[in-house]
């Protein structure tokens, strides 16, 4: 006779979420990562080049702007 957890739940399931935690925890560090190296060099590349100050900001607007828009509209 199989026995079963205090809490009820199947043993493989509690597995299963856990590795999903993991893989979710990986994926924001390495998004994270990211987005800290591509602040960076646009940084270093204003920081350089002053002119292109605007138009970097204008489009790191732009950008935050839709993925705003798109994850209020997704959220209704």
């Amino acid at each position: 006779m199989p026995t079963t957890p205090l809490n009820g739940a199947d043993p493989q399931l509690q597995e299963s979420s856990a590795q999903v935690r993991a893989v979710w925890s990986l994926l924001i560090l390495v998004l994270v990562l990211v987005v800290l190296l591509v602040g960076a060099g646009l940084a270093y590349v204003t920081w350089r080049h002053p002119s292109l100050a605007t138009p970097l900001e204008v489009a790191v607007v732009s950008v935050t702007l839709l993925v705003t828009a798109a994850l209020a509209l997704a959220r209704r």
